[in-house]
């Protein structure tokens, strides 16, 4: 391929460009914006609302070290995603977990039978394993019931 520089090879590249918007259907943003949301693709954002928001582990006074324990508030632990004016179900056999990053190896620490309250929220303090390693770990709370729900955060398991 031989190289071109100088005004003849800027006006190639203009006409090149300008052939190729025209071959192109012209897609705005909102037509775009509108596409993805007919066909039911979307963001989940921390702004939804009901059983689809993102669920987020709250923790209360907890000690992260082997043997110590967790006490943690989830909320919106459903059985399905019903924003758009379904019913909830609440979540039951609710487990919670905890994995170190250093092992991979997860760590039952609880079975909850069912999320409760008008916000579906399995809450509990869940004593840690005394063989539990130290370092990064992550606590997952997660019902395979419907759809499924799940919350998860990294934490950090200490020496006592």
């Amino acid at each position: 391929m031989r190289w071109t520089t100088g005004a003849r090879a800027s006006t190639r590249r203009r006409r090149a460009g300008a052939r190729w918007r025209a071959a192109t259907p012209a897609i705005g943003v909102p037509a775009l914006v509108l596409v993805l949301a007919l066909s039911g693709c979307g963001v989940v954002s921390s702004g939804a609302s009901g059983s689809c928001a993102v669920k987020e582990i709250e923790l209360g006074d907890s000690a992260l070290h082997p043997g110590g324990a967790v006490e943690l508030s989830v909320d919106w632990m459903t059985a399905t995603c019903e924003d758009t004016g379904g019913v909830n179900r609440t979540a039951e056999d609710v487990a919670v977990s905890v994995t170190p990053a250093s092992t991979g190896h997860e760590y039952v620490l609880a079975t909850v039978d069912r999320a409760v309250g008008e916000r579906y929220t399995v809450r509990g303090r869940f004593t840690l394993p005394a063989d539990l390693p130290l370092g990064d770990a992550t606590l997952a709370v997660t019902s395979d019931m419907g759809d499924g729900a799940e919350a998860s955060r990294t934490v950090t398991i200490t020496a006592p």
